[in-house]
């Protein structure tokens, strides 16, 4: 071993793997605020040139209950786009008592008048009238005044007074999702001793709030900030739940700008506006919470101010109240770049989609990858195995300009790819005789029967979501589905996750914080899961032998205690007969063409499984707070995969054939830093199917599966309670958890012990029935088997180098047997032989 372990260094520096892999981005943080850049000096005469310094809103009306207006500026950048200023002009006001303005542009109403507040920037300046209103009464909402204050301070947050018990005997619901009971909580819970009618300023829950009265969180609001004056000034008015005219319920959220592309790497000020149920708009740019997907490329401020810190393109995450939006801020990432796009190959719609985006930020694409490459890839990809040695040669030696689409699709049409496939949906079903028993084989038939049919995938839902009967006869396997879920609840979060990749877990204790969803929407889905129960167990209690509706299946709405009013996501109730499946109406919703998710979590999934991510990643999680890279390009393919009418390998086709999937991996000037453009191939391991199939192909010597034939290949080991102790370490999903997107476990030293240390190579090298102890019976000269173990292991030549090399080391050998073996053993523990490229 010690001569191998020396040539597996050698192996190592020659072999080619076309890129690195690139590596996660850090989780988002929150950044401090900068300090505040000092005012611009003052300037006389200021030049009116049109267009020079622009302020938005062009007219403000502040009304009674508003805090206040973020003002943004924005000037001429050095590019001719616009660059913002909003930190930089100085902002003045023509008379003073009507409103105040902060250096960064931030507007407060101090009295009712009209004023013009200016800003002045490098000679330029632009005017702005702002009318306030005036305030008779103020009128009081808790759910839209009082209720962000406590999320912003992080009152109600899960380490705080918003977990499940509270916090010292007083509970707020988490991030407010409930108002009704936080205002109970506040108001009248414990004797009604947080509040102090008499003296408001004396009340403790203001004390506690703002650090005057001992308080385990520390102070949250602080004596004078416009926070602390708003809670008194609710105290001071009687601490009602509402009163006056009040805007009604949130409705919408934006934030402005929208999809920045700034000049270069800088400053940028958003603001957030909130948009009530009377069309009333109010700024909430000081009471949103903010995130980055990428804090190594942007950091924002709690009063959202961004600054992007190199050229790069992020998402920033904005969530007010139940209203969860996201805007892009980017810059340009090789503004030299000298690259023409228009001669860039392109195949199809996602060539055009992808080229134009990243066109739009100069970042060039790669080019094809080898021939040799795109072969292994698209059939590691389509059937989950290597291609063999004389499919290389042909392959190579083919100067059919189309032999990439038509190898698409014999690959596609090959019982392999339906073998393989069915490992895949098996995952995103989770299929496996430990959750369904003696149905999970006739669920597999089934599955298998919808793969090979082509089945349309909206049609397969709707069996799936509406099937009743015996799970465990012939034609019962979708039947299982219904089995799948110990509960209502459980059922709606599995479909909703695996069908329209929306991650609704949250939403059964509270309101979605990364999302939409309120609990109500949550509930009212799994009411529709309520009436579907499995029947009483067969003769001899075991199992349960039938699904059946029952008319009086209801689910607990956690809130309310009542049973939950069955309804569609985002939708109204759906009226549900006696004796009707309400599962039903889930099903001709979800898959009808005009449904928002369902297409467009297809098509990502689908994504995912020729990049080893998707568009929007994870896969499974098509949330407000997780948009797609490529919004336009996921949009397509889901337009695509409906016009075909939800034809599965249509889009597998369209995926497959297209430039951008058949891109070289390696990086070229320009794109090396890129891991989420798709702007090249980004390796991935081989998933555990994968790498027990390719070492088997590539020595001749097939794994061992328990009560399976001898020579049975690990793509036809579809169910994880076949002890596999290869597939168990490569990430074989095992089906107790989500699986929906593609099943690789990271590197590991688990595996390393396996392969390096174990026998599980080594038995294979060296076996007397394997395939270079049949190849040394010919007396192959040594560059003969240097040719032949590259075209097995790595299914390419050597090149010319690695030839040169390895002959030389083989002649030289005292032992061509224990040559070759080592080279073998080595080309097998090689990076390029572990990851797909």
């Amino acid at each position: 071993m010690a001569r191998r372990r020396w040539i597996f260094w050698g192996i190592l520096a020659l072999t080619v793997v076309e890129s690195g892999c690139g590596k996660t981005p850090p989780p988002a943080t929150i950044a401090r605020p900068p300090a505040v850049s000092a005012p611009a000096p003052a300037v006389v005469n200021p030049k009116p040139e049109p267009d020079a310094l622009k302020v938005s809103p062009a007219s403000i009306t502040i009304a009674p209950g508003d805090q206040g207006i973020q003002l943004l500026a924005t000037a001429k950048g050095p590019l001719g786009g616009r660059r913002d200023v909003s930190g930089l002009a100085r902002w003045s006001s023509e008379s003073a008592g009507v409103v105040s303005i902060a250096p960064n542009g931030y507007l407060k109403p101090i009295s009712a008048g009209k004023v013009t507040v200016r800003a002045v920037f490098e000679g330029h300046d632009a005017a702005v009238p702002v009318t306030v209103e005036p305030v008779e009464s103020r009128p009081w909402d808790f759910a839209e005044d009082i209720v962000p204050i406590l999320t912003r301070a992080g009152c109600n947050t899960g380490n705080c007074h918003g977990r499940a018990d509270g916090q010292n005997g007083f509970h707020l619901s988490l991030f407010g999702y409930d108002p009704t009971s936080d205002y109970q909580a506040i108001t009248h819970d414990a004797g009604a001793r947080r509040l102090s009618p008499i003296s408001p300023d004396d009340s403790l829950f203001l004390a506690k709030s703002s650090g005057r009265a001992p308080h385990t969180g520390g102070p949250r609001v602080l004596p004078g900030t416009d926070e602390f004056k708003t809670l008194l000034g609710w105290l001071a008015a009687g601490a009602p739940l509402r009163q006056g005219k009040t805007h009604g319920s949130l409705t919408a959220l934006r934030v402005e700008p929208s999809d920045l592309r700034l000049d270069e790497p800088g400053v940028q000020q958003f603001r957030v506006v909130a948009r009530y149920a009377d069309g009333h708009e109010r700024d909430v740019t000081r009471a949103a919470s903010y995130r980055v997907n990428d804090d190594s490329a942007v950091s924002i401020t709690p009063a959202g101010q961004a600054k992007l810190l190199r050229r790069a393109e992020a998402d920033l995450v904005v969530r007010y109240q139940s209203q969860v939006v996201s805007t892009r801020v980017a810059t340009v990432i090789n503004p030299d770049l000298d690259f023409d796009f228009a001669k860039a190959k392109r195949r199809n719609f996602i060539d055009d989609e992808l080229l134009k985006r990243l066109e739009s930020l100069k970042v060039p694409p790669s080019p094809a990858a080898s021939d040799a490459a795109f072969l292994r890839r698209v059939s590691l990809d389509l059937t989950g195995e290597q291609p063999q040695p004389e499919a290389v040669r042909q392959f190579l030696a083919d100067n059919d300009p189309e032999k990439r689409l038509q190898v698409v699709d014999r690959l596609i049409g090959s019982r392999e790819f339906v073998l393989f496939w069915k490992i895949k949906f098996g995952d995103l079903l989770q299929i496996t005789s430990a959750r369904f028993g003696n149905g999970a084989s006739y669920y597999h038939a089934w599955l298998e029967e919808q793969i090979t049919r082509n089945t349309p995938w909206d049609e397969s839902v709707r069996t799936l979501l509406t099937a009743l009967g015996n799970p465990m006869v012939q034609g019962g396997g979708p039947v299982n589905y219904a089995l799948d879920g110990p509960d209502p609840k459980t059922s709606a979060e599995q479909t909703a996750q695996r069908f329209l990749a929306l991650r609704l877990r949250c939403a059964q204790c509270h309101d979605h914080p990364f999302d939409v969803w309120t609990q109500d929407d949550y509930f009212g889905l799994a009411a529709l899961f309520a009436k579907v129960q499995p029947a009483a167990p067969g003769l001899g209690g075991m199992g349960r032998n039938e699904v059946k509706l029952n008319p009086k299946g209801e689910v607990e709405h956690l809130r309310t205690k009542q049973p939950a009013v069955a309804k569609l996501l985002g939708g109204k109730a759906v009226v549900v007969k006696v004796g009707d499946d309400p599962r039903k109406a889930l099903a001709e919703w979800m898959t009808a063409a005009d449904n928002p998710y369902f297409a467009r979590a297809s098509a990502n999934w689908v994504w995912a499984q020729f990049f080893g991510k998707g568009l929007a990643d994870p896969p499974d999680d098509l949330s407000r707070a997780n948009p797609p890279v490529h919004p336009e390009l996921l949009d397509a393919l889901a337009k695509h995969f409906i016009t075909h009418k939800f034809d599965l390998r249509d889009l597998i086709r369209t995926v497959a054939t297209s430039e951008a999937y058949g891109l070289s991996s390696r990086t070229v000037p320009g794109n090396e830093k890129d891991t989420r453009l798709f702007s090249h191939q980004l390796p991935r391991p081989l998933t555990a199917h994968q790498m027990a199939d390719a070492l088997a192909q590539a020595t001749d010597v097939p794994n061992r599966f328990p009560n399976r034939a001898a020579n049975t290949r690990a793509i036809e080991v579809y169910d994880p309670a076949t002890a596999s102790t290869i597939l168990d370490t490569f990430g074989r999903c095992g089906r107790n958890v989500g699986c929906s997107s593609v099943a690789t476990a990271p590197l590991s030293l688990r595996q390393s012990l396996l392969l390096i240390g174990g026998d599980v190579i080594e038995s294979k090298v060296s076996s007397l029935n394997g395939y270079l102890a049949n190849l040394l019976e010919l007396n192959p000269e040594p560059d003969e088997v240097v040719d032949h173990l590259y075209l097995r292991v790595l299914c390419r030549p050597p090149t010319a180098e690695e030839q040169s090399r390895w002959s030389a080391e083989l002649k030289q050998s005292g032992s061509l047997r224990e040559a070759a073996e080592d080279l073998f053993w080595a080309l097998l523990n090689s990076r390029e032989f572990a990851f797909n490229h």
